[in-house]
């Protein structure tokens, strides 16, 4: 959700690798005495002070933001609300004047989420949950039985028989120690994206599944899950962190019966569409320079963090390039893919469309609009201290860490990293990410303005020096 290192992470767990090390930051080499480095030093500092001074000035941002959740708040892909918002990038990349606006067809899944509820048998406590992604429904008569709380894959599989017949209630929370709310997610998902599969492996009824927020709220957290061929199918739903923990109270007093209904379905493929635009170069043709973000979000919320906030990052950085008089030397092109949040194809079809074109390097913005820290980096070596010198400036603003070895950048343009792009991800402040992250929250109430412009700012400075270089 999401970098998004959030995405790719997700992406990792739900494929069941292996869990994910945060790459270690290093302190930049000392600059001294009076080489071309501090005179090319000088001139992207003054760069990078327009660019902020431009965008917080401006404040366009958090008003294209805006217009956004409000044309298409619900724009999961295959969903009316996911053909607003194609319709609404157009528009955007035509009325700011970039070239080559088009869009590329892309076949994308069709979930529709239909009527949801859980409660306690007994005493009747309704909970408070949501159908994960992909899931199939209950049936009208939804499923009744009891609970069997686990914490891990590995303690359920070790209770054998005693799964057969319940539902499942995977309750890991994300660990609170790590400071870096990305890698706790990282470790807590599998049970959402596989925790099905478990649980109809184990001869279970349904899987419960706790939210993915280390925060104790009222609010259910969506997101994707998948199924295994051969294994049979059971309906998944994820409970707020304050219905969990009041599930876990219980449990230890005594059994606990839920019934839940989930009118979820699937529905045939439907076309959608990628977003492309682009900022020309003036000079060279030897190679391309993405920046990018999805289209699609959950429908609880209106998707301004999760990846409102990336697509405004994205458009409103190509605006800031052109009203600052910056002309790259490369293309910079801007992609708004189509189903990163329960499929990928958006991301897929755009790599095998443009396979023979050459992408330098490629930049993803997943991780929400809060303040810009910096950037994860799939170089390392020299390459990567070249690329860090000149994003040096971004020390002025709180946006100079530089995550050599960080990885993939972001789920929507990993594809690309295996065509030879250099990999980039936007780093943000994540601590409160995952209060909002596939929620009913998750809206433009959740946005502070000076931070989304700022972020616009810092995806502007790196590209304009990426199709530099």
């Amino acid at each position: 959700m999401s970098c998004c290192r959030l995405g790719w992470l997700s992406l990792l767990a739900a494929c069941g690798a292996a869990p994910v090390v945060e790459p270690v930051e290093s302190a930049p080499p000392p600059v001294t005495g009076t080489s071309s480095l501090t005179i090319v030093d000088a001139s992207l500092r003054a760069r990078a002070q327009l660019l902020f001074a431009k965008a917080l000035d401006d404040n366009v941002a958090i008003a294209t933001l805006r217009d956004l959740c409000t044309v298409a708040p619900k724009r999961l892909s295959g969903s009316p609300g996911a053909e607003a918002a194609v319709r609404w990038s157009i528009d955007q990349m035509l009325g700011m004047g970039l070239q080559n606006v088009h869009a590329e067809p892309v076949l994308v899944p069709c979930w529709v989420r239909g009527v949801e509820s859980a409660r306690v048998v007994g005493d009747g406590r309704e909970l408070r949950i949501t159908a994960l992604g992909g899931s199939i429904g209950t049936g009208a008569q939804g499923v009744t039985a009891e609970l069997l709380e686990v914490r891990s894959f590995e303690q359920l599989r070790e209770l054998g028989d005693r799964a057969r017949g319940k539902i499942v209630f995977f309750n890991r929370p994300m660990p609170r120690a790590l400071r870096r709310t990305g890698q706790a997610y990282g470790e807590a998902v599998p049970q959402r994206s596989n925790g099905a599969i478990e649980a109809g492996k184990a001869g279970a009824v349904a899987a419960l599944v706790r939210s993915m927020t280390t925060t104790i709220d009222q609010w259910p957290h969506t997101g994707a899950m998948r199924y295994e061929d051969g294994v049979p199918m059971v309906p998944a739903a994820a409970v707020c962190t304050e219905d969990a923990e009041l599930l876990a109270a219980r449990l230890k007093q005594g059994a606990v019966r839920v019934q839940l209904q989930l009118g979820c379905e699937t529905r045939p493929d439907v076309m959608s569409a990628n977003v492309v635009g682009e900022l020309r170069g003036s000079s060279r043709a030897d190679g391309i320079v993405v920046i990018g973000a999805h289209l699609d979000a959950w429908d609880l919320g209106t998707g301004a963090h999760d990846d409102g906030a990336g697509c405004v990052h994205v458009l409103e950085a190509l605006r800031l390039l052109q009203a600052c008089g910056i002309q790259p030397k490369r293309t910079i092109r801007a992609v708004l893919f189509m189903n990163e949040e329960n499929g990928l194809r958006g991301a897929e079809a755009y790599a095998r469309a443009h396979a023979a074109e050459r992408h330098v390097a490629a930049i993803e913005s997943d991780s929400g609009g809060f303040t810009p820290q910096g950037f994860t980096c799939s170089l390392s070596g020299e390459a990567a201290e070249a690329v860090r010198a000149q994003f040096r400036p971004l020390d002025e603003f709180g946006a100079g860490i530089f995550l050599a070895g960080g990885g993939a950048g972001g789920a929507d343009i990993a594809p690309l990293g295996a065509q030879g792009a250099a990999l980039f991800g936007l780093m943000v402040d994540g601590q409160r990410y995952f209060d909002y992250h596939h929620t009913a929250v998750d809206t433009i109430d959740a946005v502070h303005e000076r931070e989304l412009a700022m972020g616009a700012a810092t995806l502007a400075y790196a590209a304009s020096v990426l199709a530099d270089r």
